[in-house]
C-alpha cells in the first residue's frame, strides 16, 4: 500500500508541476499581434508580402533576442486611426510605431524610443501659402488623419480648429487631397510624406514644409494588459542594441543607416525610456 500511495503522490506532484509550467506568466509570452500602417521607412507596405521597414526589422530583432515569437507575416495592416484604437482595447496587441504623447501615457505600455519623427505642415508650392506663426493655420483648410499623433499635436496646439479640418483615412488620402487642391494644407510626418508621394505619382519638389512642430519621440506601443516582464525584457534588449561596440557604432546605428542612409541623431541615440 505504501508503494501505491507513493506512486499517487508522485503523479500528483507531476501534475501540479505541469499546471505551474502551463500557467500564464511563468513561461514565454503569448504571441503578440502587431499592427501597422504605411510610414516609410519605419513601415513599408508591400503589394505582395508582409510589411518591411526599420520598425519591423528592429522589433523582429528585439523579440527574437528575448526568445519570443515574431514573424512579419503576423503583422496586421490597417489605418492608423483604427490601429491605435484596436491596440488600446484588444489584449495581446501592439503598434510598431506610436508617438508618446501626454494624453496617451496611461493608455499603453511603452518600449523605446526607437527614433524621433519630424512633423510639419505641407503645402503646394504653387499655392503661395506662407505660415509665419501657428495662428495662420486658422485661415486654411487642413487635411488630417483622425486619432493620429499629428492630429493630436495640431488640435492641442491650436484649439478650435474643427471647422478647418477635413478628416481622412490615411496619409495617401491626405496627399491626394493636397495634390487636387481639395485642402490647402496637411500636417504629417515629413519624411514619410515625401517618400509616399512617389507612390501617388506626385513630385515631392512641388511641395514644401511651411511650418514645423517639435519632433515627436516614437515608441513601440503595447496594450496595457501586456506582461510587464516582457516590456522590461524588450526595453533592456533595445538599450543594449543602442550600445556602441569596438567599431564605435551600435547595432542600432548600423540598422538605422540601412533604412535611412545615415545614423541616428544624438537625441534619438541617447534618449532612454520615459
Amino acid at each position: 500500500m505504501g508503494i501505491i500511495k507513493s506512486k499517487y503522490v508522485f503523479l500528483f506532484l507531476c501534475l501540479c508541476g505541469l499546471v505551474v509550467l502551463a500557467s500564464p506568466g511563468t513561461g514565454r509570452a503569448d504571441h503578440i499581434r502587431f499592427y501597422v500602417d504605411g510610414l516609410p521607412p519605419y513601415a513599408v507596405l508591400q503589394d505582395q508580402g508582409p510589411p518591411t521597414g526599420f520598425a519591423v526589422d528592429l522589433m523582429g530583432r528585439l523579440m527574437h533576442s528575448v526568445g519570443e515569437h515574431f514573424a512579419p507575416t503576423d503583422i496586421k495592416v490597417m489605418t492608423w486611426a483604427r490601429a491605435v484604437h484596436e491596440v488600446e482595447v484588444v489584449p495581446g496587441t501592439a503598434l510598431l510605431v506610436l508617438a508618446k504623447l501626454p494624453e496617451r501615457l496611461g493608455r499603453f505600455k511603452w518600449v523605446g524610443p526607437l527614433d524621433t519623427l519630424p512633423i510639419g505642415v505641407l503645402a503646394r508650392k504653387d499655392s503661395g501659402i506662407t505660415v509665419q506663426e501657428i495662428g495662420d493655420l486658422k485661415e486654411h483648410s487642413i487635411g488630417m488623419v483622425r486619432n493620429t499623433a499629428p492630429y493630436l499635436v495640431l488640435i492641442n496646439t491650436l484649439p478650435g480648429l474643427g471647422q478647418n479640418l477635413v478628416l481622412l483615412s490615411g496619409i495617401p488620402a491626405q496627399l491626394r487631397m493636397l495634390r487636387e487642391g481639395r485642402v490647402d494644407l496637411i500636417v504629417q510626418a515629413v519624411d514619410a510624406s515625401n517618400r509616399l508621394m512617389d507612390e501617388e505619382g506626385m513630385e515631392s519638389a512641388d511641395y514644401h514644409v511651411v511650418y514645423r512642430f517639435e519632433p515627436l519621440r516614437i515608441y513601440f506601443g503595447f496594450n496595457k494588459s501586456t506582461d510587464d516582464r516582457l516590456i522590461r525584457r524588450l526595453q533592456v534588449a533595445l538599450d543594449r542594441f543602442k550600445e556602441g561596440d569596438s567599431s564605435g557604432t551600435s547595432p542600432y546605428d548600423r540598422l538605422r543607416q540601412e533604412y535611412f542612409g545615415w545614423a541616428a541623431p544624438d537625441s534619438a541615440e541617447k534618449a532612454g525610456a520615459q
